[in-house]
């Protein structure tokens, strides 16, 4: 049975099947030894060519050249030159990976391409203008060196340039254009201006390096300390650069259509618009491993299943691990129809058909808007294009609180949902110990964020892409496992090395006020809909509040928002699935919500021993623990109504 909810749908269909996935890390592909060394190498060579500059430069001032008998202007020409061929080999390695994982949009492969090839030219003639520093080669042609390494430094410079433009013009809305010099402030951007201002340093270091200026009786000593203080300010740049290339996972940074086609599976892409005017992006698994490789076509008549994320996730966190560890891959390869929902504001639902991700507009709503608005309209349009009456739901932490919000409110659509897992179900949260989000509730920070004026949280961006989770996760993994800790509870079930693919993707951004919608949970023990405030004193009656002090009055007609009536929820048939050592959903108001819903609503509960409130997602042991159990529950309820 179908919801008669008024709903927009308004879809383009994108159809991406992987022809050559071997070409992008197919199947349970895990970085291999030669692939960690070739990383590491990398990141060696640019570390210690850029110490080896930075020493050579030091040495060539004249009162250090002289040590040594004469010897030391020779170690910093064999620092030149020996630094120059470890750029080389870093240069060369950056050519071998802008081949082998480029990945994004075919403007960005380009681009990415474009640059490796500038920094590979440029350290080649690197190479080159070292040798002629070399005493022995110095005499023969004493502008070479010099004209190298400024030619060098061009290239340099215009691969930087590229980039840095790239990155001020990407921006995650369409609609929204022009120069955002915002998008600087992020490692990767740091480190492309570092290679730029480094050139730049050596460009002018070199410069006055010529003969013309250093051989002057003058002041060619002069000359010669402003040439080296360049080269040094340049070389310390290069060595801040150089911390950059530590990536030790290819899968860092992919979105979740790129891993899925790395995977070897067909993908589709969905939009769809809400009643609201939100426009939603859905990504369907429509075939198996085996039916994606073999080129047949997809099974007939296949249950549907929707995947509903959790706060600050997004589509990815289906996707993010190997096939047998990813519940996307696992309901795949077990016959199913998968649809991955995006919620709105998140990287992958931040449109709008009037707004854009600049207007304040576009960031008021919260979670019941999703309950709402969002579900009925994936969960609709998954059925109307399977054709199916009925399909299954899992939801992950917002995404149950989502759904308890649209079935509490209508129990039509709850009828078309077969089986809801509810995945570390939220609704109350008073009794949450995730000290992090009480701190953040008790100090009312979503009223800080008001008066501020800040409307959106934690949108995905580089610098929450690249400084935490590309380069300080990868560096120091069990730190950034610490401070999500705070949040879900401790874990002993994820993969270490991949958290840094796990936080380039999240958080995946979400609106203030759908933050401080939890956080009035947190305070209050409620779940009701979103707490406008009303100041009237209450003694007196509501006639004789105003509407402008009491603005729950005008938008529900009461001092206080109404509680969703979860007591309504007869359908759909769900079962609890609970973390032991979530400390996000705790089993007391888990247990609140069970017994506030209808005694036979609830099928089936259990509690996953040793499990965190991330682990339902990002555990290696999920599929053994967790998923197996609701392919269980999902079988015995396909496709049954009511």
């Amino acid at each position: 049975m179908r919801s008669d909810s008024p709903r927009k749908v308004d879809f383009t269909v994108t159809i991406t099947p992987n022809q050559e996935p071997q070409v992008l890390l197919p199947g349970n592909h895990q970085l291999e030894t030669w692939e960690k060394w070739l990383e590491v190498s990398r990141a060696v060579a640019y570390f210690f060519g850029s110490l080896l500059f930075l020493f050579g430069s030091i040495f060539f001032y004249p009162e250090y050249s002289a040590k040594w008998n004469g010897n030391a202007v020779v170690f910093a020409s064999w620092g030149f030159v020996i630094g120059c061929i470890y750029f080389f080999a870093g240069a060369n390695l950056d050519f071998i990976q802008s081949i082998r994982y480029n990945h994004g949009t075919q403007l960005r492969q380009v681009l990415r391409a474009f640059t490796a090839l500038c920094n590979y030219m440029a350290a080649s003639t690197f190479v080159l203008g070292a040798l002629y520093f070399l005493p022995s080669w110095y005499p023969k042609s004493p502008e070479l060196g010099c004209w190298a390494f400024i030619n060098g430094c061009i290239l340099f410079c215009i691969g930087a340039i590229v980039e840095i433009l790239f990155i001020c013009t990407t921006h995650g809305d369409p609609r929204v254009s022009g120069f955002r010099i915002t998008n600087m402030f992020c490692w990767g951007a740091a480190a492309t201006l570092s290679t730029l201002v480094s050139s730049v340093f050596f460009i002018i270091g070199s410069w006055f390096y010529l003969p013309e200026y250093i051989n002057r009786a003058d002041d060619g000593t002069h000359y010669m300390n402003t040439a080296i203080t360049f080269y040094v300010l340049g070389s310390v740049c290069f060595v801040v650069n150089s911390f950059e290339e530590v990536e030790l996972d290819p899968d860092v940074g992919k979105s979740t259509v790129e891993l899925i086609q790395a995977r070897g599976y067909a993908v589709e892409t969905h939009n769809v618009t809400t009643a609201d005017g939100y426009i939603l992006t859905l990504h369907r698994l429509p075939m198996s491993y085996a039916e994606t490789q073999s080129g047949e076509s997809a099974a007939a008549n296949k249950t549907t299943i929707l995947l509903m994320h959790g706060l600050l996730d997004s589509s990815f966190s289906w996707v993010c691990n190997f096939r047998n560890q990813s519940f996307a891959f696992v309901l795949a390869d077990a016959g199913y129809d998968v649809w991955l929902g995006n919620n709105r504001g998140n990287t992958y639902s931040d449109r709008h058909i009037k707004y854009t991700t600049e207007d304040d507009a576009f960031w008021d709503f919260s979670w019941e808007d999703m309950g709402r608005f969002d579900l009925p309209a994936m969960l609709n349009h998954a059925l109307e294009v399977s054709g199916r009456d009925t399909l299954a739901l899992v939801g992950h932490s917002e995404g149950t609180t989502q759904a308890f919000v649209a079935f509490s409110e209508n129990q039509t659509l709850a009828q078309s949902v077969s089986y809801f897992a509810a995945l570390v179900p939220v609704a109350w949260l008073g009794h949450t110990k995730a000290k992090a989000l009480k701190f953040v509730a008790k100090i009312y920070l979503d009223k800080i964020f008001d008066v501020l004026g800040q409307v959106e949280f934690l949108s995905q961006n580089e610098v929450l892409q690249e400084i935490i989770g590309a380069s300080a996760c990868t560096l120091n993994p069990q730190l950034c496992e610490t401070a999500l800790a705070l949040v879900s509870g401790d874990s002993e079930n994820w993969n270490s090395s991949r958290v840094a693919v796990y936080l380039s993707e999240m958080p995946a951004g979400t609106s203030v006020k759908n933050m401080a919608h939890y956080a009035q949970s947190i305070r209050k023990d409620t779940f009701s809909a979103y707490n406008y405030d009303c100041s009237c004193l209450r003694p007196l009656g509501l006639k004789l509040c105003s509407k402008l002090i009491c603005k729950n009055k005008a938008k529900y007609g009461s001092f206080d928002p109404p509680a969703f009536p979860v007591a309504n929820v007869k359908y759909p048939r769900t079962g609890f699935f609970r973390g032991e050592n979530d400390i996000l959903a705790t089993s007391v108001d888990i247990d609140q919500l069970r017994t506030a819903m209808p005694l036979s609503t609830v099928v089936y509960d259990e509690t996953i021993s040793d499990f965190s409130h991330m682990d339902f997602t990002w555990a290696v042991n999920a599929n053994d623990k967790v998923y197996q159990s609701v392919l269980e529950q999902l079988e015995a309820y396909a496709g049954v109504g009511y």
